[in-house]
């Protein structure tokens, strides 16, 4: 299932991946072309201009060509008025000639006057005429013909400037039309533009998240990394434990209980299940990122560069899977063997029967004091080494708690100080009580034995209840031959019973039985000082 699902995967990103490749090579495609339109679009706005350049030129030519038409109009207007001025004049002095030859006219005779009568009406008659031709002279005739001919010349020249200027405002008007066109084309081609930069920038910017994330795909290999050699240093740390607890497993059968073993294995099972649970997460959460991200990339480099990493996912997944299928099978194990000890455990409980109660003890015999008094007496007159020496090799082959007694009172000579202090002192009450009481209670059976381990703080091999003269005689011996007292320092004072008592040493009891019991046989004095010197 899980390499159907990747396959499938992997088939959608290639398809997203020819999709995104597709869709920027059209884009790609569509950027030439609106680039290539709008180096056309600019080319023919450069024509544009420089043929209104050249038709501003023209029109500035032709308005200073007009302007000088102008001027040379009113050149010929202020010699035609200076024309007509010099015409009124010579008609005027004409008149004046006229009169004076009137005169002189008058003076020759009547005739004379008759005929000047009638040139005068004929000259009254004559006079628009004739004041168009008072100038007869060459020179004025000249210039009125070349003012009449620049005159034409100029109306011809106004004319043709007219018909260009125009023809110069319709081509002002189509240029303006085209220049409109232009702009217009150009505004749409900005738009084109600033359309395509929004999507350059929105490529850039998606670029650019990729780069994030592929960044921030590194730092999180870079922590996989981490987190895989810190997961392998902590299987190796497991191995060793278990390997430990399989080696303390054996150690712990007869003290500790199959239930803590069961516990701390169940425990560090679920704290196993619980570690590769949440790395298994983690792994599809990242896997579900990486696959977002791929379908949000569009660049082929960074699908490359994705791809090598979900290699290399694929393959730390693989290896995390081995790991949790290791780690499976060692809970398993480690279930088997706690199973097993289990069983073991089960079965050595019901193999092992309870020991059997002890038998009930004699009854003490009446104590003598005279007798205890004798014996401490020729206890503290001859000691006995050889007694000692009997009763310390007799302790460590009847019980084996009086090997780590010698060991530890070896080690610890302050305790057996202690002890042997206060067994004197309690000796000395004893006495002092029994010499003052007239009849000394029958002690219970147990109770000097657990004074004696309440006084010490440390365990004392234990009598059974027998005769306090005995007794006494016994701990007398001990505080002169200073014999090893088998001392626990770990151990506090706790009160035992006759079952705890049998359980814990049944050897040494039955040779302390063994010695009092042909005490209470024998009456005679002999046979006691023999047995006290035994007991010593």
């Amino acid at each position: 299932m899980n390499s159907s699902d990747e396959e499938k995967q992997l088939q959608l990103i290639t398809s997203l991946k020819e999709q995104a490749i597709g869709e920027y090579e059209d884009l790609r495609a569509e950027n030439q072309k609106t680039k290539e339109k709008c180096d056309k679009i600019r080319q023919e706005r450069d024509e544009a201009v420089k043929k209104l350049e050249e038709f501003q030129k023209i029109s500035h030519m032709v308005i200073e060509e007009v302007n000088f038409m102008q001027n040379h109009l009113e050149i010929e207007k202020t010699c035609r008025e200076s024309a007509e001025a010099l015409a009124t004049k010579l008609n005027k002095e004409n008149k004046t000639l006229k009169r004076i030859s009137m005169l002189y006219m008058a003076k020759l005779g009547p005739g004379v006057i008759t005929e000047e009568i009638n040139i005068d009406d004929e000259d009254s008659t004559t006079e628009p005429d004739g004041a168009a031709e008072t100038c007869v002279s060459v020179q004025c005739q000249k210039q009125v013909k070349e003012l009449r001919d620049q005159i034409v010349s100029v109306q011809e020249e106004k004319k043709i400037l007219a018909i260009e200027l125009e023809n110069l405002k319709s081509k002002l008007v189509e240029v303006i039309e085209e220049v409109n066109k232009v702009k217009q084309e150009k505004d749409v081609l900005n738009s084109e533009v600033l359309e395509q930069r929004k999507v350059l920038e929105k490529c850039n910017r998606v670029s650019m998240l990729a780069v994030e994330e592929y960044e921030e795909m590194q730092v999180n290999l870079e922590l996989e990394k981490d987190l895989r050699k810190k997961a392998e240093s902590f299987a190796q740390e497991m191995f060793i434990e278990q390997n430990k607890l399989k080696r303390q497993s054996y150690l712990l059968l007869q003290n500790s209980a199959p239930d803590q073993q069961l516990l701390k294995a169940l425990d560090e099972n679920a704290k196993l299940t619980q570690l590769l649970e949440e790395e298994r997460i983690q792994h599809q959460q990242k896997v579900k990122e990486l696959q977002e991200q791929l379908e949000n990339e569009t660049l082929h480099k960074e699908i490359h560069n994705l791809k090598q990493q979900l290699e290399l996912l694929e393959e730390d997944k693989k290896e995390l899977e081995s790991k949790y299928q290791n780690s499976e099978e060692k809970a398993r194990n480690l279930k088997h063997s706690v199973d097993e000890l289990q069983k073991r455990v089960n079965q050595s409980e019901n193999s092992v029967p309870p020991p059997p109660p002890p038998p009930p003890p004699l009854p003490p015999p009446p104590p003598n004091p005279i007798r205890s008094l004798m014996s401490m007496i020729r206890k503290r007159s001859h000691p006995s080494g050889s007694g000692a020496k009997k009763e310390k090799a007799a302790q460590p082959e009847t019980s084996p708690t009086g090997i780590l007694a010698t060991s530890e009172s070896k080690s610890m000579p302050v305790l057996g100080s202690v002890s042997s202090v206060t067994k004197t002192a309690l000796n000395k009450k004893t006495l002092e009580a029994e010499f003052n009481s007239p009849s000394p209670p029958t002690p219970e059976p147990g109770e000097g034995a657990c004074k004696l381990e309440g006084c010490t703080s440390s365990k004392v091999t234990f009598l059974p209840p027998s005769n306090t003269g005995c007794r006494r005689q016994y701990v007398g011996s001990e505080k002169q031959a200073e014999p090893v007292v088998v001392l626990d320092p770990v151990s506090t004072y706790q009160p035992q019973t006759k079952d705890q008592f049998a359980e814990k040493d049944p050897t040494q009891r039955e040779d302390d039985e063994g010695e009092i019991k042909p005490e209470y046989k024998e009456d005679s004095v002999e046979k006691i000082r023999d047995t006290d010197s035994s007991n010593c």
